[in-house]
């Protein structure tokens, strides 16, 4: 019983030290962009208007992440991926 309790007590431990290390940190964020983006795709692009919505949603969702990324200390991520992008464009 104590070793099932200890991964909860460390995963406890670690979001009082930084929220961004608790795994479900960013989820609120997520859901409230996918329901306003299929709210959006199925009620507006399905019928032909591609105007830009969810925006704030989607940048709200994209700050968490990288905050996450780098607490995790993973920001190095970004940055290949923002090399990755740069060589495709330039193709």
């Amino acid at each position: 019983m104590s070793n099932q309790q200890q991964p909860q007590q460390q995963t406890q431990n670690n979001k009082e030290k930084h929220p961004m290390l608790d795994p479900t940190a960013c989820k609120d964020l997520k859901d409230r962009h996918d329901q306003c983006f299929y709210k959006w795709y199925s009620n507006s692009f399905l019928k032909g208007n591609t105007s830009a919505e969810c925006q704030e949603e989607w940048e709200e969702y994209q700050v968490c992440i990288k905050d996450k990324l780098k607490a995790w200390n993973l920001e190095y991520l970004l940055e290949k991926n923002k090399e990755l992008q740069q060589k495709n464009n330039n193709k």
